[in-house]
């Protein structure tokens, strides 16, 4: 019995919940569909007890059940629906565990939906064919009562699935991200990749992938979520699975997506503020949202704690250090400085340091330090890795002069660079992309030598095991020549006898190896000797 999903089911429960659960259709192995009341004063009876009985404090299908898990011993096995005061009780508890967005920021509790559907906690799953026919009632027994003439409820636009916590008209809402990377068609996407090689992107990097997160968040932003904090999940999830990247790099993606994710909700939501504020209300609105999320995300903007937090992080960022610099600047503009990095390692045909990636970044083309604070980290940087190259020549025997590598002055900038929040000042998402960095290539060149020992420790292995079997073959074959020379010897002058021999030798053939002139005279010469040491051996006395 093959396992099948049960949103097909779900969906319908969904547009006709108030009817569905009243009574149930199950369309029999012969096709004939018969309805059964789920209240044992059906005629027909409980839908329960035709199928088969089960325990009376078991209600309810699993959201996680699939047919093949219903169709028990040749029979469907489908739990007792339950009853009008349990569904009752149910969405209640669950309006109150899992509340609406638009019921925080709109203010009107109507508003929102519930989080629990009409007939959601009734059976999920029925099927529509069946391999063998269950039991059919007696055909004496009375037809079924029409079903009741109900309107369904109808569905808020914000709905969301209890179990799937997804809107249904979200993107990709019934695809996992295991899914959506399967599906054909995507080869010619662009491929994300940490590694970089030719053709992919990554984040840090590539302004493309920063631009399509803003646009991914401005394309679904269906509701009033001013940061990522009180973004929902289910939204969270429809943004990631709209990206597309190589599986084996799922866990990085899932990792860098949620970072710049972050950023950029936080931009975005900051550009509308900003239009907000020095636009108004009617050209501020961005086309991207309805009015009903605007007016919400105008209502948290305008609330005391919004705007205490925003007075706070606007402090922050202009406040200076005890000589008077404010932020560092650069003139890079939006090309992060990862991606400067890989570019002047191509202009060269190798890394640059982060000093000359510093100066590069915090230097206009007139040569001058875009502020006083950039050109004092600049000097301090210059100064110490003077002091270690003469340090350094001081010690070596030559005297020649000693010039550090990449690698050692990296070393050299992280030591004397100061850091905000644990982050190194001056060089941006550098040590977010593994291949920017100085250590990069030392890290590959290692993995590749690792890699050619135990392909060398490999190989000998395997000559060395080769060699052993040859042995081995080579001495079992010689054996068995003796013998065979031997029971020639016997059967010789018995008809008989050599017709078996003959015929043993058709049955089980031993396949002869390719040999060299030299092993096939061996061979012979150890076969001999073999055949005469046993016809010449004392027998026993």
């Amino acid at each position: 019995m093959k396992k099948q999903k049960y949103y097909w089911f779900t969906n319908k429960l969904l547009k006709h919940g108030s009817i569905v659960y009243d009574w149930i259709t199950v369309k029999v192995g012969s096709g004939r569909e018969v309805r059964f009341w789920t209240d044992n004063w059906s005629p027909v009876g409980n839908i329960q007890n035709f199928l088969a009985p089960v325990s009376a404090n078991q209600m309810g299908i699993p959201s996680t059940a699939t047919l093949h898990d219903l169709f028990i011993r040749d029979r469907w096995n489908i739990r007792p629906a339950r009853s009008v005061r349990q569904v009752q009780m149910v969405r209640k508890n669950k309006q109150k565990k899992t509340p609406h967005y638009s019921q925080m920021f709109c203010g009107d509790p109507a508003a929102g939906s519930s989080s629990s559907a009409p007939g959601s906690s009734i059976p999920e799953i029925v099927p529509e064919s069946q391999s063998q026919p269950p039991p059919v009632p007696p055909s004496g027994a009375p037809p079924p009562p029409a079903a009741p003439q109900a309107v369904p409820d109808p569905v808020a636009p914000g709905y969301i699935h209890p179990e799937l916590r997804v809107p249904p008209t979200a993107p990709f809402a019934r695809y996992t991200v295991e899914d959506l990377l399967a599906q054909p068609g995507r080869a010619g996407l662009p491929v994300l990749d940490p590694d970089r090689p030719e053709g992919t992107r990554w984040f840090g990097v590539d302004n493309s992938v920063a631009t399509s997160v803003s646009d991914i968040i401005k394309g679904y932003f269906s509701e009033a979520h001013p940061n990522w904090k009180k973004t929902p999940h289910h939204v969270r999830n429809t943004w990631f699975k709209i990206y597309h990247w190589s599986i084996g790099v799922h866990e990085d993606v899932k990792r860098e997506f949620t970072a710049k994710a972050k950023k950029r909700l936080l931009d975005t939501v900051g550009n509308w503020k900003e239009d907000w504020i020095y636009k108004g209300y009617k050209d501020g609105q961005p086309a991207e949202l309805t009015k009903d999320v605007y007016d919400g995300l105008i209502r948290y903007w305008e609330l005391p704690s919004s705007i205490a937090i925003s007075n706070s992080c606007s402090a922050s960022r202009n406040t200076k250090d005890e000589h008077g610099n404010g932020p560092m600047l650069h003139c890079t503009g939006q090309k992060p400085h990862a991606r400067v990095r890989l570019e002047m390692a191509k202009e060269t045909g190798q890394l640059p340091s982060l000093k000359e990636l510093y100066e590069r970044t915090h230097k206009t083309k007139a040569g001058v330090f875009v502020d006083p604070r950039s050109e004092q980290i600049y000097n301090d940087v210059v100064a110490r890795i003077e002091d270690r190259q003469t340090q350094l020549t001081q010690q070596s025997p030559d005297g020649i002069p000693v010039v550090l590598s990449t690698q050692e002055v990296d070393q050299i900038y992280e030591e004397v660079v100061p850091k905000k929040k644990g982050r190194t000042l001056g060089i941006g998402s550098v040590n977010d992309v593994p291949r920017a960095t100085s250590s990069y290539g030392q890290r590959r060149a290692d993995e590749v030598t690792e890699l050619r020992s135990e392909l060398h420790s490999t190989r000998t292995q395997l000559a060395s095991t080769q060699t052993e079997l040859e042995s081995t073959r080579q001495s079992f074959q010689a054996r068995m020549g003796g013998v065979e020379g031997f029971l020639e010897v016997i059967s010789s002058g018995n008809p008989q006898w050599e017709e078996l021999l003959a015929d043993m030798r058709r049955r089980n053939p031993v396949p002869e190896p390719s040999r060299t002139q030299q092993q096939e005279e061996e061979l012979q010469r150890r076969s001999e000797d073999l055949y005469r040491e046993t016809i010449h051996r004392p027998g026993p006395t």
